[in-house]
């Protein structure tokens, strides 16, 4: 497994500088998610708290007083893209991400534009 304490450093800085919910079930954290301004930057949810409405929650929590929100996710994640479909958010763009290792991944744009109340 990769060294955690990049991560941890990274994690440690967006949770003080960004908005962030954390979801827990019986005193157990299940997911969380991050929002800088008109961005989720990250919405993660445990494996075991799927399909029990905490994604819908957190993402709830982050279009509120939004009137637009937009997340990111990779082609390859399509149990995300199909949550993001399903809750309203539409595609509007793709960038492609080329690593140094020769990787590169597609990048899906989505995003959710709060209904007119006309």
């Amino acid at each position: 497994m990769d060294d955690l304490e990049p991560m941890t450093a990274y994690w440690r800085e967006r949770f003080g500088k960004d908005c962030v919910w954390v979801a827990e079930i019986d005193a157990h954290i299940v997911g969380f998610c991050v929002r800088e301004e008109d961005n989720i930057g990250a919405l993660y949810v445990a494996r075991d708290a799927r399909r029990l409405g905490v994604g819908k929650k957190l993402r709830d929590l982050a279009k509120e007083n939004r009137e637009w929100i937009t997340v990111w996710a990779y082609e390859l994640n399509t149990r995300a893209r199909k949550f993001y479909r399903r809750e309203g958010l539409v595609e509007v763009s793709r960038e492609t991400e080329h690593y140094e290792d020769g990787v590169s991944l597609v990048d899906i744009e989505h995003r959710w534009i709060r209904p007119s109340s006309r």
